[in-house]
């Protein structure tokens, strides 16, 4: 993943509640899975599998913050583990193995999170993070990120 997009994800991020946390991570993992894609296309073995790599760590993340009290979490852990094995034999292989069956069981999951993201009203969970608000300034058709914060309250509250 280029620094651009590692910057995109971060700000996202810092204004995130908690079901867009869970977007935006599977964003990250579809991310993950193109960039190992087209690495392995484009003969980049080690680059691939350095991509399959780091959305396994990503998946094992939403892994482990499942909560068994609720039926749901289950079934998320069969398709979790699903998309895993598919990562890992593709890394494994050093070759695209069945990760158009892992790219669709993510986008499907991340388009029903985002379906209920909006109504998620839990907050930020960065509470000290700098609001960014994005606009349209002098350049032509170019877009802008601006901070609009004076940059009280940042790091840790005693």
């Amino acid at each position: 993943m280029d620094r651009s997009r590692q910057k995109d994800f971060a700000r996202r991020i810092s204004q995130a509640n908690k079901t867009e946390l869970v977007v935006i991570t599977y964003d990250i993992i579809l991310e993950e899975i193109d960039c190992g894609v087209k690495a392995f296309a484009q003969d980049g073995k080690e680059e691939g599998r350095a991509a399959l790599k780091s959305a396994q760590k990503f998946l094992a993340e939403l892994m482990s913050v499942l909560d068994y009290k609720y039926a749901i979490s289950k079934r998320l852990l069969n398709l979790y583990e699903y998309v895993q094995r598919m990562l890992v034999a593709s890394d494994i292989a050093g070759e695209d193995r069945g990760l158009d069956g892992a790219k669709n069981v993510i986008s499907g999951l991340r388009k029903a999170y985002a379906e209920i993201a909006p109504r998620d009203e839990s907050g930020a969970v960065m509470e000290n993070s700098q609001n960014v608000y994005a606009g349209l300034t002098y350049g032509k058709g170019s877009l802008n990120e601006m901070n609009m914060s004076d940059g009280s309250n940042r790091g840790f509250l005693a």
